[in-house]
């Protein structure tokens, strides 16, 4: 009986997450942002409604070096208000008041600067060309003062990608060994915060 009822449990969820993949409707808004910095970085929203201080949310997106992630913006399709909390945000209501990213490293060490475009951020979607029902913009994140990561911290980013038991410890200096290790336990994190795309719509919903 038990099993049954975690079956029909399963079931619901499923479907719950089709449908509300239906709902996103067929006249969204999309900005593709493409990871060019050569490492795996943080993106991060904001909508912070004008009217009322305190009325905010935050989405947070991992997307690894060379990839790219969609951010989907609702249309103006009815019937989203019961489940605007579980949905992309609207993007009218995100033009008509404060919608900004922030972008930055998975490692915490690093130092260098990220661009939008080869501006400094925040990113603020007002500023950006508004866009028709289907339209996609492009947002290219690259590093500010070099083309490409220097070799020393991809060296890094192969090293604790290597399991520990492959690393010989005894032969790494001591300071180098503490940057390691708090890399480590950054991609650690990123791993936890990683979001599988959709199986129906094969998007990381938002």
């Amino acid at each position: 009986m038990a099993e049954h009822s975690n079956l029909t449990e399963n079931e619901e969820e499923d479907e719950e997450e089709a449908y509300l993949c239906k709902l996103f409707g067929e006249d969204g808004r999309f900005v593709e942002f493409v990871n060019l910095t050569g490492r795996p970085v943080r993106l991060t929203s904001r909508l912070q409604m004008d009217n009322f201080s305190n009325m905010a949310w935050s989405t947070t997106i991992i997307i690894p070096e060379g990839g790219r992630h969609v951010w989907r913006f609702l249309g103006d399709s009815p019937n989203h208000s019961p489940y605007i909390s579980m949905l992309p945000d609207p993007y009218n209501l995100a033009r008509r008041n404060s919608y900004r990213w922030k972008v930055e490293y998975i490692d915490t060490q690093e130092e260098e600067t990220i661009t939008f475009d080869n501006m400094d951020g925040p990113l603020r979607l007002e500023t950006m060309q508004e866009l028709l029902p289907g339209e996609t913009s492009q947002v290219m994140l690259r590093r500010k003062t070099s083309a490409v990561a220097p070799l020393h911290k991809l060296a890094k980013d192969a090293v604790v990608k290597v399991s520990p038991e492959d690393i010989c410890w005894l032969d790494i200096p001591r300071t180098l060994q503490e940057q390691l290790s708090a890399l480590s336990r950054d991609y650690q994190e990123m791993e936890r915060s990683r979001v599988e795309p959709c199986g129906r719509c094969k998007e990381i919903h938002q």
